[in-house]
């Protein structure tokens, strides 16, 4: 061996050796394919011991299935086009899943599929954000990615069961990705997905334009106002056009905020965007990033907006950012966070196990102040229920598959595939058949005294007990 060849191994020996970049990929994989069987398996406990809400999953289970069997967006929930209270195009695709099977399941799994996907969404928008040139970019593309699906952010939606935001978030990061990279196509594909998955998802895309003029390809970044823009009239037509045409002055969220209009007090607005809840909600989501969202101020202050939207609603618990609310932040906070990280490699280099280590107090986090099972704050009783579905069935067999039902609220998923719907005792008519549980989970709008007086005035009001087992009660309509 020569003196030079002595003189070089050791330098060649000291450098590690990168691993290839499906390996180090593999990481937020497998942390999605664990979220998703984890939020899957606690929603169909859920559902299947009925505690799942009739609002919004029953109330979305019977829209879709009444678009699959060419019904339109009719909701009897709302007794309205469902468009003018939430115009949500991407039920069309759902219903095109429902066609083929026409089970409440599929909600729950697209839902948490879109969930578990904001591991490797994340992965590949913090790698194209991050510099090429540094090795330990994947690394840390890695360690801020993987634990996303498990943050309290997330168990949020998963808590709330369906809804067309739990596959935004994930659809947006992508769609950030593939303008980074340069794939305009795809770029704008995602970006109309992501606006059909619900109408506040204008504020998403708008992020998503404002971001390519910064560190969008070349070929993306020089139209960046395009998506501005596609933001903007999605929002003119969709939401102030079709959306007010089809409502007619009906209902609107837009209740929610009448109070701004009626003269607040500036001690009513302060109390309402200082409330402790939602400030906790929003410090959990950047100390799960290791705070690297504040190194992006500017970044940081587009979550702003959509906080103010959801602590000035008076609608609960949106007012708190509690359950899917909280969702439409994501985004903004994700990219703050991308940036942030991005400026901590222009400062300072990192070793590739500090990098991963953002892992375990991100998971810790989503742990000890999460909601959905085994987190500490989880209601664990709702997801314990014994399976009693085909008690259910048995029950309901003799109501005709046209017939009206007012069910309680837990029950009503399973008997959504129907023109006419509603939790019991909301717009309880004469003609509906009465589906109730003796052990009710009973939430949300239902009061449950309200509740329990209506359940006991059925037998005086003209109907007939056709079934009960001692879980289950059936009533008859009026004068049946």
């Amino acid at each position: 061996m020569t003196a030079e060849a002595v003189a070089v191994a050791p330098h060649d020996r000291a450098q590690p050796r990168a691993l290839p970049w499906w390996m180090i990929a593999t990481v937020p994989l497998l942390m999605a394919a664990l979220a998703f069987a984890w939020t899957l398996h606690g929603e169909l406990q859920r559902m299947y011991g009925m505690t799942s809400q009739a609002w919004d999953l029953a109330y979305d289970q019977e829209v879709i299935y009444n678009v699959s069997i060419g019904q339109g967006f009719y909701s009897s929930f709302a007794r309205a086009n469902f468009l003018g209270i939430h115009f949500e195009l991407i039920f069309v695709f759902l219903a095109a899943v429902e066609k083929l099977w026409p089970h409440p399941a599929v909600l729950l799994i697209f839902s948490s599929a879109g969930l578990a996907a904001t591991a490797p969404a994340g992965y590949l928008f913090f790698r194209a954000l991050l510099p090429a040139n540094r090795p330990e970019s994947p690394w840390l593309a890695v360690g801020l990615a993987a634990p996303i699906p498990f943050w309290a952010a997330i168990q949020e939606g998963a808590r709330d069961s369906f809804h067309p935001e739990n596959m935004a978030l994930a659809l947006a990061i992508l769609a950030a990705w593939a303008g980074i990279r340069g794939h305009r196509a795809l770029m704008w594909v995602l970006c109309v997905l992501v606006l059909m998955c619900k109408e506040d998802q204008v504020y998403t895309v708008g992020v998503i334009g404002l971001l390519m003029a910064a560190y969008g390809a070349p070929a993306v970044k020089k139209h960046w106002r395009f998506i501005v823009y596609l933001a903007g009239a999605w929002f003119l037509i969709a939401i102030i056009g079709i959306q007010t045409y089809i409502r007619a002055g009906g209902y609107s969220d837009f209740v929610y905020y009448k109070w701004l209009f009626l003269g607040p007090s500036l001690g009513a607005v302060a109390e309402a965007i200082t409330r402790p809840e939602a400030l906790l909600a929003v410090a959990v989501v950047i100390a799960g990033m290791g705070a690297l969202p504040l190194l992006a101020p500017r970044w940081l202050l587009l979550v702003i907006p959509p906080y103010l939207a959801n602590v000035l609603s008076e609608h609960i618990p949106q007012d708190v950012l509690q359950l899917h609310y909280i969702l439409l932040l994501l985004f903004p906070l994700v990219v703050a966070g991308g940036v942030g990280a991005r400026r901590l490699l222009e400062l300072q280099a990192l070793r590739p196990l500090v990098a991963l280590a953002f892992i375990v107090p991100a998971v810790m986090l989503g742990w000890g102040t999460g909601r959905f099972p085994p987190a500490l704050g989880a209601e664990k009783g709702v997801y314990s229920r014994p399976n009693t579905v085909a008690e259910l069935r048995a029950a309901t067999a003799m109501i005709p598959a046209d017939a009206p039902v007012s069910a309680d609220g837990g029950l009503t998923v399973w008997l959504a595939n129907r023109r006419v719907i509603n939790d019991f005792p909301d717009m309880l008519t004469p003609a509906c058949y009465v589906v109730l549980d003796h052990h009710a989970y009973v939430t949300g709008p239902t009061n449950r005294k309200v509740r329990q007086q209506m359940a006991d005035q059925l037998a005086a009001s003209g109907r007939r007990l056709l079934y009960d087992d001692g879980t289950f009660q059936v009533w008859s309509p009026v004068g049946e």
